[in-house]
Formats: structure tokens, C-alpha cells, sequence
């Protein structure tokens, strides 16, 4: 009995030996997995700051909005004026037309704060939808990067905490590739109903 005992602990500690010796085998496989992984990384952010198509279509978003800014000023200027000629007029004219002139000003007002509020929501979401476009294609570009570089992950710079090896950085390539592919892209407006 004391035999049969003693070869059983003596088996189950050669088992656990086994498996601590397995445990430690898998570590160095996936260590050795891990070195043979080739990583990329890429600044992301980055490259759509610097891009000369952000830059570009920046510039253009700025022209639409100071326009649009410029054409509301003058339709609130021609309303003020309406409105001091109307308070002008106020002890020359019956009180019932002056009520309906101040309806009808009032009616301009409300109606250039919904033309106001429209059109800027129309340019914000056209510039929304010009940036979303142009991240897919960036995404897309350092993809097509990594495949042609046989790379098995791209990292985002800004998860990174130390970078020792900057050929692993594919950010100028994609940058430079990404201007070339939408040098062209225009911002569109989005087609609001009824119009």
C-alpha cells in the first residue's frame, strides 16, 4: 500500500512537472510567435491633419462658411432696417397695419433663423461626410500598404508607448499616397428634402 501510494504521488508530480514544462513551451512559442509577427504603425490623425487635401478642403469649408455668415448679415441688416422704419413709422400709421407689418417682419426673422440654421446644418454634415469618405479611403491606402508590405498588424501611433525601430512607421507612405488619391475630392452638398 505505502508502495502503491508513493508511485501515485511520484505520477502526479512528473505530471505536473509535464505541465509546467508544456506551460513553458507555449510562452516560448508564442514569444517566438510574437518575433515573427511583422507590425506596422501608422499616425493616423496625423496624416489627416497634414495632408494637403485636408488642408485644401479646410480652406474651402472656411469660404463656404464665411459666405453663408456674409449673406445672413445682409438679410439681418435689411431686417433691421425694416424694423427701425417700422418703429419709425409707429405714430404714422394705424395700429392694425403696424400689427400686420410687425407680424409680417417677425415672420422674416423667424424664417431667416430657419434659413440660418438649415444651411449651416447642410455645410457641417457635407464637411462630415467629405471626412468620414476621406478616413475609408486612408484606412483602405495603409491596408493596401500593409498587404504589399506582407505586414500582419497595424498599430495606431498614438496606442503606442515607445517606438525602438522607425521602419516600422508607414505614416509618410500612406500620407503621400493619400494626397495623391484625393487631390481631386470637392466638398458636396448634401441634398436637403424639398429643395
Amino acid at each position: 500500500l505505502f508502495f502503491f501510494i508513493l508511485n501515485n504521488i511520484s505520477s502526479s508530480y512528473a505530471f505536473l512537472i509535464y505541465k509546467d514544462v508544456s506551460n513553458k513551451a507555449n510562452i516560448n512559442d508564442n514569444i517566438n510567435l510574437i518575433n515573427n509577427l511583422k507590425i506596422g504603425i501608422v499616425d493616423f490623425r496625423n496624416i489627416l491633419k497634414e495632408s494637403m487635401t485636408m488642408k485644401k478642403l479646410g480652406k474651402e469649408f472656411l469660404q463656404f462658411e464665411r459666405r453663408l455668415n456674409e449673406k445672413i448679415k445682409k438679410q439681418e441688416k435689411i431686417l433691421r432696417d425694416k424694423e427701425f422704419k417700422l418703429s419709425s413709422n409707429k405714430t404714422k400709421i394705424s395700429n392694425e397695419r403696424f400689427n400686420k407689418e410687425k407680424n409680417n417682419l417677425n415672420k422674416e426673422i423667424t424664417n431667416l433663423q430657419k434659413f440660418a440654421f438649415a444651411e449651416k446644418k447642410e455645410l457641417n454634415l457635407s464637411f462630415q461626410l467629405i471626412q468620414k469618405k476621406l478616413r475609408d479611403i486612408l484606412a483602405s491606402i495603409i491596408k493596401s500598404i500593409s498587404k504589399e508590405k506582407k505586414i500582419d498588424f497595424v498599430v495606431l501611433k498614438e496606442n503606442i508607448f515607445l517606438i525602438n525601430n522607425f521602419d516600422l512607421d508607414l505614416t509618410n507612405e500612406a500620407l503621400k499616397k493619400f494626397d495623391e488619391k484625393t487631390s481631386n475630392l470637392k466638398i458636396h452638398f448634401v441634398k436637403k428634402k424639398g429643395k
